[in-house]
């Protein structure tokens, strides 16, 4: 029996957390994150549902915080 990798789960959690704080890291951290959920996917044939969802959850609150930001700088 093949076990996941946990990469793309730290990653994830990471782009959620940093994603808040400086967006431009949580959005590279996302990428990231789905890049290595997707290849460690096709490597393994396990689902990696959960590290998908956990990465595009940090990608989305990034590109929020990033327009939050710039929203009200440009005020």
């Amino acid at each position: 029996m093949k076990e996941k990798k946990k990469n793309p789960l730290f990653v994830g959690i990471l782009s959620i957390i940093l994603g808040l704080l400086f967006p431009i890291v949580g959005l590279i951290l996302g990428i990231i994150g789905l890049v290595l959920a997707f290849s460690y996917q096709k490597e393994s044939r396990l689902d990696y549902k959960t590290e998908k969802i956990l990465n595009i959850v940090g990608l989305v609150v990034s590109v929020l915080n990033w327009i939050v930001a710039v929203a009200v700088f440009f005020r």
